[in-house]
């Protein structure tokens, strides 16, 4: 690998997070005046239509029959669980600490893969996974009267996008990326909306909030604001994953993995530009913390493997 893969690899990669914050931001914005279970459909309604759109004018098409079905609906409900768990932690955390804690996937990735596939990792693995999850302890500080369960929640969107990480692994050498982006769109959208109606289709409060529908179309049509934001969530959706495919062409995953941690610092600023929100003092260790115990992971995973 030359040193102009590595960085295409790492540019391309910081755009795919840059597409994560945004649509992150656009959440926590309109989380005020909408439901998760609504935004959940919006964000997948929109990025199936999107990939849809491309997908029928693009030359390079692909079946989209899978031989492996079981897998690529785990794919799909672990990544659509660890989005939802992340847009719910948005309303109560800051999108700083929201990001970080889903993020820790790198962390529960080994642990995984020895729970579910018996994979053996190299000692300097598990010492990056404990002072990773010493990290994540200074974040949440369990115990403390400030704690707020909802960080709790974005965690688990950690542990469910390492999940994802997982089975996507099995379906790479098998089913190329543009169909299992299919799938897990597809499959994530039917899931959004079952919750969706299983909850009352609602829709979330007005009052006080945002904007208000005009009451003759209440609720199926509102404002121009939230139709540019399904617009911008289609775009970011589809944008994030054309960027992250990009990458891995360029660099492996081990490689460009530092460089999603660039998330956690556009989080931050976005933080307090738009709502004011200085990272704290425990929030900002456990950043520092986290990234120590991730980057020692992925340095004992590129020594396994050192021509990727």
């Amino acid at each position: 690998m030359t040193e102009t893969q590595l960085l295409r690899g790492a540019w391309y990669t910081t755009l795919s997070m840059t597409m994560v914050v945004i649509m992150a931001t656009i959440a926590k914005w309109a989380s005020h005046g909408f439901s998760t279970e609504l935004l959940m459909v919006v964000r997948w309604g929109s990025g199936l239509a999107a990939f849809l759109l491309i997908y029928l004018v693009s030359t390079n098409r692909v079946g989209l029959k899978t031989q492996h079905p079981a897998k690529q609906i785990a794919t799909a409900l672990c990544w659509t669980g660890a989005v939802f768990c992340y847009y719910l932690s948005l309303r109560y955390i800051p999108m700083m600490d929201a990001t970080l804690l889903l993020n820790t996937a790198s962390l529960f990735a080994p642990l995984i893969a020895r729970a579910l596939g018996g994979k053996k990792e190299p000692p300097m693995v598990w010492a990056g996974i404990a002072i990773g999850f010493l990290g994540v302890l200074v974040v949440l500080r369990p115990g403390a009267a400030i704690f707020n369960p909802m960080a709790a929640i974005a965690l688990l969107g950690g542990l469910l996008l390492a999940l994802r990480i997982y089975f996507n692994a099995q379906l790479n050498e098998s089913d190329p990326k543009q169909r299992t982006t299919f799938y897990s769109l597809l499959v994530g959208l039917l899931a959004c909306l079952l919750v969706w109606v299983l909850s009352g289709t609602h829709i979330g409060n007005w009052e006080g909030h945002l904007f208000s529908p005009r009451e003759m179309l209440r609720p199926w049509l509102v404002d121009s604001v939230i139709l540019a934001a399904v617009v911008a969530l289609g775009a970011a959706a589809m944008l994030q994953s054309y960027f992250l495919t990009l990458g891995l062409q360029y660099a492996s995953v081990a490689r460009v993995s530092p460089f999603r941690y660039t998330a956690v610092i556009l989080a931050a600023l976005l933080d307090w530009a738009i709502w004011g929100q200085v990272p704290g003092i425990h929030a900002s260790i456990g950043f520092v913390i986290i990234i120590l115990g991730g980057l020692l992971v992925l340095r004992a995973r590129l020594e396994q493997s050192p021509s990727h």
